[in-house]
């Protein structure tokens, strides 16, 4: 049978956008997104393997962390992200 993880956050680049900007996300068990948020505003993204997501600052968000919601679970990034206006 296999193990389901939840997710990990490692990393994301850049650090600080303006909305529009694209962002890539670094961790681990990231293959089975199904939301992705910047400070709780979702945000559209795609996932490019298990460790990689790439997604772009919405419209509207607010500087904060990044959360990735899978089916086991929710990864909130350790650092914050910076929404330039």
């Amino acid at each position: 049978f296999i193990v389901l993880e939840p997710p990990t956050i490692s990393s994301f680049t850049p650090s600080s956008g303006r909305p529009g900007t694209e962002v890539t996300i670094t961790g681990t068990h990231l293959n089975g997104a199904a939301n992705v948020s910047f400070a709780g505003t979702p945000a559209a993204f795609t996932v490019d393997s298990e460790f990689q997501i790439r997604t772009t600052v919405p419209a509207g968000a607010k500087s904060g962390k990044i959360q990735v919601t899978t089916p086991e679970g929710t990864a909130t990034s350790s650092g914050f992200f910076r929404v330039l206006r």
